[in-house]
C-alpha cells in the first residue's frame, strides 16, 4: 500500500510508492545487451509487454481504439491500469468512519495518508515504436482521443480532484520501457503548484476581466518571435520564461478550460501539430529524451474562464543541478527566441495525410534516426 507524506515547509505532498521499483527497465537491459553484442531491437520486441500478442502481460484494458483500416482482431491504442501504480485505485481504498484511515496520521509534524486515485498506461501502438512521429496522423489522433475518453471518465469519479496525462520518452526522461506509451494519473488532492497556478489565474481574471493565457497568446501571435508552428485552432510556442532549453507549449487559440472540450477534428489537428513539434525536436537534438505533460482543468470546482489547458513539451537537454534544487530557480542556456527559430526550420510546410507518418515525410533513414537506434 502506497502512502503520501506532507512536507510542511515546502507545502507539498511527497508520494512513496516502493512497488514502482519492480518495473521492468528496457534501458538498463539495453546497456547490458549492447555490452555483450546482442541485437537490441530483436531482444526488446521479444520481451515487450506492450506489443500485440503480449496482452496477457498487462492488466485488462479499460479502453481499446482502432483506426478505420485496422482489422477487427487488432487494436491500435490500448489503455490499461498501471501494473505498478503510484496511487491506489478508489475501490481499493477502505475507510471506516469510526476507525479512520489506517495509514493516516494526526501528528501535525508527520502527516501521512494513503494514496488514492488512478494510474493508467496508454499503449500508443501495437507494434514496437518509440515515437508517435513514426505513426500515421490518424493513428496519432486516436492517442489523443484515448486521453480525452479516460480524462472524461476520471472526471466522473467521485472525489477525484486532479488528473494529468504525461509521456516520458527516453531514459533521461524517466521512461522504463522503450515501446511508445504515455500515462494518466488521477488524485483526490490538488498538488501545491496546481493550487498556486489556479490562484494566480483567478487573480488575473478578477483584475483584468480576461484569461491570462489568452492575453499571452494574443501578444505572442502579434510579435511572432517565439512561434514554432500554428494551425487553425492551435499554436506551438517557446514560452517567454522557459525553464528548460527548447521547451514548447501547445495551446488552443480560442479559450478552452478543459482538453476534453476538443472536437474530434481538433484532436486530429492537435495530433498533427504535436507530431510536427516532436519531430522538430528529434531532428534538432537527435539523442534527446523528453517529457510532455497535458494539463487540463482540475476535476473539482474551478472557474472555467480562468483556466486555459495546455500541452507542455520538455526536452531533457541539461541536468537540473545544485542551484536549481536549492532555489527552484532555473538557469536556461538557450533563449526561447533562438529555440523557436531553430525548431521552426524543421516544421513541415504542409500537414501530412492521414496515412503518412512524419518520420517518413522527413525522409529519415532508420539508421540515422535515434528512434531506431534506441530500440
Amino acid at each position: 500500500m502506497n502512502e503520501m507524506r506532507y512536507d510542511w515547509l515546502g507545502d507539498r505532498w511527497v508520494i512513496f510508492a516502493p512497488n514502482r521499483l519492480l518495473r521492468p527497465d528496457n534501458y538498463q537491459a539495453l546497456t547490458h545487451r549492447r555490452s555483450i553484442q546482442v541485437n537490441p531491437a530483436t531482444s526488446d520486441q521479444q520481451r515487450c509487454p506492450f506489443c500485440l500478442g503480449s496482452e496477457d502481460q498487462t492488466p485488462s484494458a479499460t479502453l481499446t481504439l482502432q483506426t478505420a483500416n485496422e482489422t477487427p482482431d487488432h487494436w491500435s491504442v490500448r489503455v490499461v491500469p498501471n501494473k505498478f501504480p503510484a496511487f491506489d485505485a478508489p475501490e481499493e481504498f477502505c475507510f471506516n468512519p469510526q476507525q479512520g484511515c489506517p495509514s493516516a496520521s494526526s501528528n501535525a509534524l508527520f502527516m501521512r495518508k494513503q494514496t488514492r486515485g488512478g494510474h493508467e498506461v496508454i499503449i500508443e501502438a501495437p507494434f514496437h515504436v518509440q515515437s508517435i512521429t513514426q505513426l500515421p496522423n490518424d493513428h496519432a489522433a486516436l492517442i489523443f482521443e484515448a486521453y480525452q475518453q479516460r480524462l472524461t471518465y476520471w472526471r466522473s469519479v467521485h472525489s477525484m480532484r486532479y488528473a494529468v496525462v504525461f509521456k516520458n520518452n527516453g531514459s533521461d526522461a524517466g521512461a522504463s520501457l522503450v515501446h511508445a506509451h504515455s500515462q494518466l494519473i488521477c488524485t483526490d488532492f490538488l498538488p501545491s503548484d496546481v493550487l498556486k497556478t489556479q490562484k494566480r489565474t483567478l487573480e488575473y481574471l478578477k483584475t483584468h476581466g480576461r484569461c491570462y493565457v489568452c492575453d499571452i497568446l494574443r501578444e505572442e501571435l502579434l510579435v511572432g518571435h517565439r512561434i514554432v508552428s500554428e494551425t487553425e485552432s492551435f499554436v506551438a510556442l517557446c514560452p517567454f520564461a522557459s525553464r528548460l532549453p527548447y521547451s514548447v507549449s501547445i495551446l488552443p487559440k480560442q479559450h478552452q478550460s478543459a482538453f476534453e472540450e476538443c472536437s474530434l477534428n481538433q484532436l486530429q489537428e492537435l495530433a498533427s501539430l504535436v507530431q510536427q513539434t516532436l519531430l522538430a525536436i528529434e531532428l534538432q537534438h537527435p539523442d534527446a529524451a523528453y517529457n510532455y505533460v497535458l494539463q487540463t482543468a482540475p476535476l473539482d470546482a474551478h472557474d472555467p474562464a480562468a483556466f486555459h489547458w495546455r500541452l507542455k513539451i520538455l526536452p531533457r537537454l541539461i541536468k537540473v543541478a545544485g542551484f536549481e534544487w536549492s532555489s527552484d530557480c532555473y538557469i536556461n542556456t538557450v533563449l526561447p527566441e533562438k529555440a523557436a527559430k531553430d525548431l521552426a526550420r524543421h516544421v513541415p510546410t504542409s500537414t501530412p495525410g492521414p496515412k503518412v507518418s512524419l518520420l517518413a515525410q522527413a525522409s529519415i533513414s532508420p539508421k540515422s534516426s535515434h528512434i531506431q537506434e534506441s530500440k
